[in-house]
């Protein structure tokens, strides 16, 4: 996780949260905290201001942009700097993912991995220092760009990844095309997208047949699945149900969860679901 230096959840309510990104404090818009009093002493300290209804300017306040931030105590290293999205550049609340490749029993240094919808690579970052092959893929060319930038950053810049700008789907479809196989599957849909040639994609329309074509993706040696969305109702158990019915999976260890940020009391604020599973480790006797 986070050293507490480098990132905390300070406050949120009235669809606002007060984060600190190394130092820079972010006042930023979530519909998932709409009922929640604020607590006023800390936002007016808030460095930097989003807000989302503006048409110009969104972004109010002094920015050290841009600026570094540190995972844990990996070389996992991010540069951070606001969008007009209202986004920084990394979404913490995938920490507990890249946790968990990170600490996982199995043995991925021979494996392939394909990222999808795959933004400023914390997912990929991850998965590369284990030792992963990865196939970083995103519609945005300044995205995929950055992601590199985050890369170089963490020493990872020579490991073996590929880096497509391309839309998802049409992505999968030629990978089945060409025959090519994956030992891991890693997949943030957002609701709703833009490919790089006009493409749209809606989660709730586009994401059942996606997700039926990466069951043709899977090498038999299929070790690791993620899968999670920040979809309004999109709950862990559609997750559940919809990788039930369109993947094959071997024996292994799933959950669904909901993807949560805490602040220093504990309290929690909802932001996303995830599904996760991996193929059981081998203990030797």
């Amino acid at each position: 996780m986070f050293n507490n230096d480098q990132y905390q959840l300070l406050d949120f309510g009235q669809n606002q949260k007060l984060e600190r990104f190394a130092g820079c404090s972010t006042g930023r818009t979530t519909p998932s905290a709409p009922g929640r009093k604020q607590q006023p002493g800390l936002w007016q300290q808030a460095d930097l201001r989003y807000d989302g209804q503006k048409k110009n300017d969104r972004w109010s306040g002094a920015s050290p942009e841009p600026w570094q931030l540190n995972f844990g105590d990996t070389d996992l290293c991010f540069e951070l700097r606001t969008a007009p999205t209202g986004q920084v550049g990394i979404f913490p609340e995938q920490a507990v993912n890249w946790d968990w490749i990170l600490n996982s029993p199995l043995d991925l240094s021979q494996c392939k991995a394909l990222n999808l919808f795959a933004y400023t690579g914390g997912t990929t970052l991850a998965l590369a220092s284990r030792g992963v092959s990865v196939t970083h893929v995103d519609a945005a060319p300044s995205v995929v760009k950055w992601a590199r930038r985050n890369a170089e950053l963490s020493q990872l810049g020579q490991h073996p990844i590929r880096w497509i700008v391309e839309d998802a789907a049409q992505f999968v479809a030629r990978e089945i095309k060409r025959g090519n196989r994956y030992d891991i599957i890693v997949a943030d849909p957002p609701s709703f997208g833009r490919g790089p040639k006009g493409q749209t994609w809606k989660l709730q329309r586009d994401l059942p047949s996606l997700m039926l074509d990466l069951n043709d993706l899977l090498s038999e040696q299929f070790s690791m699945l993620i899968f999670s969305s920040h979809t309004p109702g999109f709950e862990q158990r559609q997750w559940r149900q919809l990788i039930g019915e369109a993947v094959s999976l071997p024996a292994g260890n799933s959950e669904a969860f909901q993807l949560d940020l805490n602040t220093p009391a504990n309290t929690a604020l909802p932001s996303g679901h995830c599904f996760r599973w991996q193929r059981a480790a081998k203990h030797s006797e």
